[in-house]
């Protein structure tokens, strides 16, 4: 995992925070497609449907999606789902959702 002081600015922190205060909220399915999402960046609305359902048990994908895009976090493309735009310079520093949360948990 990447270090949380040297690699991150000032700007950066702020978004982490904000996005810790959001994730605190999710329900166990918003989890599991935000996860998704912030793993993959963008997908497909079929694998999108297939791989949360099939995978991850998540019985109503779109709707726990459609929360997610109320939210801010995700947003919906032309057939496809995607990272919102204010997570993608954060997401390629951090890399993984698993770093993520190891990151949000090292925040004090």
């Amino acid at each position: 995992m990447k270090s949380l002081p040297a690699r991150l600015s000032e700007e950066e922190i702020k978004t982490l925070y904000k996005l810790r205060e959001i994730i605190v909220k999710f329900n166990s399915d918003e989890l599991k497609v935000f996860s998704y999402v912030w793993d993959n960046i963008s997908v497909g609305e079929i694998l999108f449907e297939r791989d949360l359902n099939q995978i991850h048990g998540v019985n109503k994908p779109i709707l726990a999606a459609a929360s997610l895009r109320e939210k801010g976090v995700i947003e919906r493309g032309e057939g496809c789902y995607n990272l919102a735009r204010w997570l993608r310079p954060l997401r390629k520093k951090i890399g993984s959702f698993q770093d993520l949360r190891l990151l949000l948990d090292k925040l004090p």
